[in-house]
């Protein structure tokens, strides 16, 4: 116990104040991209089923601490862009590692500024025809670069926390009626406008939005009484419906193994879509949209990725290795079935998962296992892990020196060698797709809408 809370005390920061985990500003042109740190963001979402066109307002709300041009992303061209007011371009650049992102062409000030712009939305989304509704969802990839809400709105990276607010519109049609499914707080403001609010902690791969014509889906409503005494509401929904049934039986029995291993869960609700066999999942958080097998891998990422969360690519090797550590059944090794590999040694700039955390990054989770046996073995720590950062974002330096004060050991050799190491071309067998997060085409994708 007092390991713990001297770990949360050591280690704790304030609270999304999170621009120190940006990477460097950089040179472009003639001017310097600055990173800034994001407040709130309000996304006005319309679809048009008579025009079957998908529009976007947003306004960004950001604070700025240095002179610059304020760097942002949004895969989709942005229009009618606004800078404090003020009309300004914007320009899709590129970070000294060669990922794309946008800037606006713009110099400002340290201290808060508005950003707002227009965009359309033709990823993930497919109207019925004869303006019946639309189905469309803000699918999510870790394991490629832009594949977070940046596919839809405008957005900051994973680093910074920020509140986000959606209001939805359906026009077109006075009959519509819409089914929306999302792990923030929804309210309706009138008919066929509804409002989703997100809380701040979430960060650009957090949010869980999809919308269908009323009826299309089966829902299941139950709940699970938490170690903490609460109620957690908890739906799950698919359309083949002979899959609602078993996805309520075993979320209930997984979401009792992970508690009793790594605490109360930490979400005001659970959502799962269940999806058909073979497409494997993804995590939010406290969401996912997942085929049956994949569904505990998922929900074990509402504890390490969406609950513990990752502040770039760098970092989202803990928690898929975690992950499937847990789907190996916690195997305790006595050393890594490797010699060396960089799975974080990459540029601070990239911003996806290296696809051998895997294969790697498990056997280096059950190598610390057995470093740490004597005290409880790695489950001890990542209890203790969870319950201190909770809600907060996480870079492997911060998951390295919490290790270690947990443990007492130096675990520098292993990190150098085994996760900032020399890539070794035998370990590129390791680049393996997952069972779990496999990689879906587009039709595919819209197959699930």
């Amino acid at each position: 116990m007092k390991a713990f809370i001297t770990l949360t005390l050591l280690f704790a920061t304030s609270a999304w104040a999170n621009l120190h985990l940006a990477p460097p500003d950089f040179n472009y042109h003639e001017l310097r991209a600055t990173f800034v740190d994001f407040k709130k963001a309000h996304y006005e979402i319309t679809y048009d089923v008579k025009k079957k066109l998908t529009t976007v307002r947003s306004r960004i709300e950001f604070d700025s601490r240095s002179l610059g041009s304020p760097i942002f992303d949004l895969v989709p061209e942005a229009r009618n862009v606004l800078l404090d007011g003020m009309p300004v371009k914007t320009e899709e650049i590129s970070a000294p590692n060669g990922s794309r992102l946008r800037v606006a062409n713009a110099v400002i000030s340290d201290g808060e500024h508005v950003l707002e712009m227009e965009n359309t939305i033709r990823e993930n989304v497919k109207y019925l025809w004869w303006k019946r509704g639309v189905h469309s969802a803000f699918w999510i990839r870790d394991l490629k670069d832009r594949m977070f809400l940046e596919q839809y709105v405008p957005s900051n990276f994973e680093y910074d926390q920020y509140q986000m607010t959606f209001v939805i519109k359906f026009i077109g049609n006075d009959r519509l009626n819409q089914d929306i499914f999302t792990n923030g707080e929804v309210k309706e403001l009138e008919k066929n406008v509804y409002q989703i609010d997100f809380p701040d902690y979430f960060t650009s791969s957090c949010p869980y939005f999809h919308t269908t014509p009323k009826g299309r889906m089966r829902r299941f409503d139950y709940s699970y009484k938490s170690i903490s005494g609460r109620e957690i509401p908890m739906t799950v929904y698919s359309p083949w419906y002979l899959k609602t049934s078993s996805f309520k039986r075993y979320s209930l029995q997984v979401m009792e193994e992970l508690e009793a291993d790594y605490g109360a869960w930490a979400h005001p609700r659970f959502l799962a879509y269940g999806t058909i066999p073979g497409t494997g999942g993804m995590e939010h958080s406290g969401a996912t949209a997942t085929s049956l097998g994949a569904l505990d891998h998922e929900m074990l990422h509402s504890y390490f990725a969406k609950g513990v969360m990752p502040a770039n690519g760098n970092s989202g090797w803990i928690d898929e290795a975690i992950a499937r550590w847990r789907d190996y059944g916690y195997q305790r090794l006595v050393t890594p079935g490797f010699e060396s590999s960089g799975i974080a040694n990459h540029s601070v700039y990239n911003r996806q998962t290296d696809s051998r955390s895997y294969a790697l990054g498990r056997e280096f989770m059950g190598y610390l296992d057995y470093r740490l046996q004597d005290i409880g073995g790695l489950k001890a720590f990542l209890k203790a892990y969870f319950a201190a950062y909770k809600h907060q974002v996480v870079t492997t330096e911060h998951f390295k020196n919490n290790l270690e004060f947990f443990s007492g050991l130096d675990l520098t050799q292993d990190f150098n060698t085994y996760v900032w190491g020399e890539d070794r071309p035998e370990e590129e067998k390791a680049h393996e797709e997952s069972l779990h997060h496999k990689a879906l085409t587009k039709k595919q994708l819209l197959n699930l809408l």
